[in-house]
């Protein structure tokens, strides 16, 4: 382990391989809490590394102590899941494979969430520390591998053993079990605070190997998800495929940004260019989708759409999206009956509350789109909302319902110019009438 200031979680880290591994080597970088002393009580050995800003570097450091056959690599905001008891024995006398990926389920606190090019998952709830988190994403890394010299860590940042490996000639396997990763659930400080240290690492990653693909990937989406820099992220994506055309992960990431920049037809003509394959499937057709929605192209979008949720695990915002692209079709009652199921999961999502508000509109269903926005402004809370349902109460004349919307509305916002100037009119209209 590498750590700093990781007294918080490092107990019920190290209580995860009690019993279980032989040797604990903790390399510190600097704590000023207790980390240290955490670890002696684990009969861990600590070793003092100043951080010069390379994991690599670290990492290598803390394997110098070890001495076992073996190495498991854990983070402080991490836990091996209690399966892996059962299955390490037999793993370890595999005698051509030199390393076991691993599953890391990155816990998060919202359901529709992403982690490179991997969709979220919906969280099961079985560990109790994850109670919180709404879903999870899985990422793979090599994180249990063969104590010998040939076999090390490199990359200033998210480094890696897996080239070692394949080099000294042996295997990687999968691990039939995963450890649990909690740092994602950190507060937003903390989580600020993290992304600056990886930009930095990342800026100084792709200045040291200018020629590396991957190395600008990773930098244009610590731009674009961390510090809402599009361009820049742009920037990196084209420099990746100037070095290789047929990177689909930096086609897939540019038509991403594309579309949030508004630019369909261009995202569009990115996401065609991804190889639409393995762990990027399921996120590149629903972004095609989007595109193909995006430039009035519905039927080849609904297509899309009906793709991705084969992908995925019961996604609520692609359903409400199908169903929304259905009813623009003419499928107004199939449209409207995905939009209506996708609404009920989740009822405080406003983007999928909006699209079955249009789409009783378009089915000219004035009175249930009335009702529904009405409905949300009870679950939901905001000046807008409230002028919304008045709006559509006015339309189809419920001058009555209108009023109490608005009424209720200055009730929660009373310093809403919008909501008292609606009121101020509605009433006048009544009058005159």
């Amino acid at each position: 382990m590498i750590v700093k200031n990781g007294a918080d979680s490092l107990t019920p880290c190290l209580e995860s391989v009690r019993g279980l591994v032989q040797q604990i080597v903790i390399a510190d970088t600097g704590s000023t809490d207790n980390t240290c002393e955490i670890g002696r009580s684990f009969g861990a050995e600590i070793i003092h590394l100043p951080w010069e800003n390379h994991f690599a570097k670290a990492r290598n450091q803390a394997l110098t102590p070890i001495s076992t056959d073996w190495v498991l690599v854990l983070d402080a905001d991490e836990e091996l899941d209690e399966k892996a008891r059962n299955s390490l024995p037999q793993l370890l006398e595999a005698p051509k494979v030199g390393g076991y990926l691993v599953p890391i389920r990155n816990y998060v606190s919202t359901r529709f969430n992403r982690g490179w090019d991997r969709v979220a998952i919906a969280n099961d709830y079985k560990h109790p520390r994850a109670k919180q988190a709404a879903a999870y994403l899985t990422h793979e890394n090599c994180r249990l591998f063969r104590r010998q010299p040939d076999i090390y860590f490199e990359g200033r940042v998210h480094e890696l053993v897996e080239e070692q490996i394949i080099g000294a000639g042996l295997e990687i396997g999968v691990a039939p079990f995963f450890i649990h990763h909690f740092g994602q659930l950190a507060d937003q400080e903390a989580k600020a605070k993290k992304a600056a240290f990886y930009r930095e690492l990342l800026r100084l990653k792709v200045q040291e190997a200018p020629g590396d693909p991957f190395a600008w990937i990773n930098f244009g989406l610590q731009e674009f998800e961390s510090f809402n820099n599009p361009e820049e992220a742009l920037r990196c994506f084209e420099r990746a495929l100037t070095l290789n055309p047929k990177a689909s992960q930096a086609w897939l990431f540019t038509g991403m940004v594309q579309l949030n920049c508004g630019r369909h037809q261009e995202a569009l003509f990115a996401l065609e260019r991804a190889n639409g394959r393995g762990s990027g499937a399921a996120l590149q057709a629903h972004l095609k989708g989007d595109a193909l929605f995006g430039v009035k192209r519905f039927e080849e979008a609904r297509a899309e759409y009906r793709n991705a949720l084969k992908l995925v695990d019961n996604d609520p915002q692609l359903q409400s999206k199908l169903g929304f692209a259905e009813v623009l079709l003419g499928h107004k009652e199939a449209g409207i009956k995905k939009l209506k199921q996708a609404a009920a999961a989740v009822p405080t999502m406003f983007e999928i509350h909006d699209r079955l508000v249009k789409s009783y509109i378009v089915a000219n269903l004035l009175a249930e789109a009335a009702e529904e926005s009405e409905q949300f402004t009870h679950r939901v809370a905001h000046p807008r909302l409230f002028l919304r349902a008045a709006s559509i109460n006015a339309q189809i004349q419920r001058w009555v319902k209108a009023e109490e919307i608005l009424s209720r509305g200055l009730q929660i916002f009373p310093q809403s110019a919008e909501l008292q100037t609606a009121l101020n009119e509605l009433t006048a209209k009544k009058t005159a009438g």
